[in-house]
């Protein structure tokens, strides 16, 4: 079973599985290269543009990539609003982003051959795309009406990102370590 760390959590893949870390930086420290998107697609200028954490094919028939993006906001002490109405924005842009990548990556196919993308750029195929946002929390204030609002709010974000995600013909998930029953069988999080 393979395990990608992203910041503070380890997450755990099955081993059929074919899964790339997309928006990886280079690891001087264990040599790691950097992935696809910072070596090819943010390589020599290019702004404005973000990516999905990780890119997964999962052994199915008919073919399916499933997106999914790590946040961890534990410590973020911005205002609920203006952190939820960010964080829409984000997925939106980083989805939009690894779409391109994942389409150049395809259009590439000769001059990188091996690349550890290369399964996973298949968009001419039109694979089914799920998107899921594993998104950890700021503490949940004691106060009562804090916990109701700031529950109201994750609803009101997850409704927003289904409704969007949907038009684009993508399902979408949120998920949270508190909500670790309804985490799927197929991929595991917990913390270092």
């Amino acid at each position: 079973m393979p395990t990608f760390r992203e910041g503070k959590l380890l997450f755990d893949f099955p081993a059929e599985w074919q899964v790339v870390h997309y928006d990886r930086d280079a690891d001087l420290a264990t040599g790691t290269a950097p992935g696809f998107y910072r070596r090819v697609v943010t390589n020599g200028g290019v702004k404005q543009v973000q990516a999905i954490d990780f890119v997964c094919l999962p052994l199915a028939a008919p073919k399916k990539l499933l997106f999914l993006e790590i946040k961890d906001d534990r410590l973020d002490t911005r205002a609920e609003g203006e952190r939820r109405t960010l964080l829409y924005e984000a997925i939106l842009s980083k989805v939009a982003s690894t779409l391109a990548g994942l389409l150049l990556a395809e259009r590439l196919r000769r001059q990188l051959p091996g690349d550890e993308v290369q399964p996973l750029a298949c968009l001419s195929e039109l694979p089914l795309i799920e998107v899921a946002l594993f998104w950890l929390e700021p503490p949940v204030p004691s106060n009562t009406l804090r916990r109701i609002v700031k529950k109201d709010g994750k609803t009101l974000l997850q409704q927003r990102l289904t409704a969007k995600l949907l038009q684009w013909d993508m399902p979408f998930t949120l998920y949270n370590l508190t909500d670790a029953d309804r985490l799927p069988i197929e991929w595991q999080a917990r913390e270092v």
